[in-house]
């Protein structure tokens, strides 16, 4: 009777597991998936990160104007961004909330703006990954599986955040199954550009999290032959 009791109450749990999804942790120390939960804060213990993003607008059926740039975010400095056209360096772009001011500069038409932010502007960063994190991982979303990303395994969710984004735009992330931290944020939808509405793609990826990075990077330092514009 005993041995009854010990296997049903084993069953039990096995059933309990089924329900929840938990399976996959069986017998595995719980390596063999991402920990939903832990992707946030794993990235936001690491208080500066570098990584590619690829900004795509779709102008026509066989037109694209494609924008990739190197990004770095450190909290305590604020965050830069370097745009290329053509394999060229274009643009350079600073958001530096401690100083509540931010730059754009073409280097490309030695020009540049000077913007001062508000505290409201200083509040939030949408160059930060870790912004759009929060935004997916805020809600409902559905499971992509598992997906080969750069050379790392991965699992993906997607959702889309119209009250947060302001349109239906769909947002992906994918998620190294070892680390628990992001590979590639995904971002697809409509958006205003040259006074229409287009198409438009965001991808960030190869992160570099904790990137030892100085002060020294995001320090304008603009020629005196730049002209500043209005």
């Amino acid at each position: 009777m005993k041995n009854s009791y010990v296997k049903l109450a084993v069953a039990a749990v096995i059933i309990f597991a089924v329900v929840l999804g938990l399976t996959e942790f069986l017998g595995t120390g719980g390596k063999s998936g991402v920990v939903w939960a832990k992707v946030l804060q794993n990235a936001e213990q690491a208080p500066m990160v570098t990584f590619d993003m690829t900004a795509e607008i779709t102008y026509a059926p066989d037109k694209k104007l494609v924008l990739p740039s190197k990004n770095y975010v450190a909290g305590e400095y604020g965050t830069r961004s370097d745009v290329l056209f053509d394999g060229k360096l274009t643009m350079i772009q600073y958001r530096l909330p401690g100083k509540k001011v931010a730059y754009k500069i073409r280097v490309d038409k030695k020009q540049y703006w000077r913007i001062d932010l508000s505290e409201a502007e200083t509040a939030g960063d949408r160059d930060d990954p870790r912004t759009r994190l929060r935004m997916i991982l805020s809600g409902e979303y559905t499971r992509l599986g598992r997906a080969t990303i750069n050379g790392v395994t991965a699992e993906g969710i997607e959702c889309s955040r119209p009250d947060s984004t302001g349109n239906d735009s769909t947002m992906r992330l994918w998620v190294d199954v070892e680390t628990n931290l992001p590979v590639r944020i995904e971002m697809e939808g409509l958006g205003m550009e040259a006074g229409q509405m287009r198409p438009h793609k965001f991808v960030m990826e190869n992160f570099e999290w904790n990137a030892p990075l100085d002060a020294s990077l995001f320090e304008p330092n603009i020629p005196p032959d730049y002209e500043q514009m209005k």
